[in-house]
């Protein structure tokens, strides 16, 4: 698993080696799976969207040329650079997400809230608890979107790790929606889980109170 350092290296490189890896894991269906997150925010053009882990702006950036306010948070300096010179009029905030949402965001609401490709960066326990935090800045009809290699059971998981072999990172914790489901209710959220490719998904969660 790549640290800060890490990506701030990839960062000047990191879409030309996404589209020169976008087969196999991890990033088999990449651009899929941006595009499944992407169909899921109706009308967007006026609408306030948090990008947490916005990298270099993959994902955000059409929905920004569509008219989206776009705020993004990254714990790489040099990724949000990336992402600013896509996005000059959007909100950018250096900061990690294993502590939760900078302060400054704490008093916002955000329509939808989505994540591509990080949220594997936190155990599950603590994908648990930074969800639920997110309630507090979601408006009351508002969406969480989460994409990343993630699996509909355990089953398919293994399977994918075994076809990985060597390239499977065992650092990095995969959300497997069936093990998940029942703490995300618990939570207050309906959650529903699309399979996009072999190994990556779409997790969308909307409140149930």
């Amino acid at each position: 698993m790549l640290d800060k350092k890490g990506f701030d290296k990839w960062a000047g490189g990191y879409d030309k080696s996404i589209a020169e890896s976008s087969k196999g894991y991890p990033f088999e269906g990449y651009y899929d799976v941006l595009s499944a997150v992407q169909s899921l925010i109706k009308e967007p053009s006026g609408k306030r969207i948090l990008d947490v882990g916005i990298g270099t702006g993959l994902l955000t950036n059409e929905l920004y040329k569509q008219g989206a306010n776009i705020f993004g948070l990254d714990f790489s300096e040099k990724m949000i650079i990336e992402a600013k010179n896509k996005m000059p009029k959007g909100s950018f905030y250096n900061f990690d997400m294993n502590e939760g949402i900078p302060d400054v965001l704490k008093n916002n609401k955000f329509d939808y809230i989505v994540s591509s490709y990080a949220i594997h960066h936190l155990r599950d326990e603590d994908k648990i608890k930074f969800i639920k935090g997110l309630k507090d800045i979601l408006v009351e009809e508002g969406l969480i979107i989460l994409a990343d290699v993630s699996f509909e059971n355990k089953e398919d998981l293994d399977e994918c790790k075994i076809e990985s072999g060597y390239k499977w990172d065992n650092d990095e914790e995969y959300i497997v929606f069936n093990e998940l489901k029942n703490d995300l209710l618990e939570i207050g959220f309906e959650a529903e889980y699309s399979q996009v490719s072999k190994c990556a998904g779409v997790l969308k969660l909307k409140r149930n109170r």
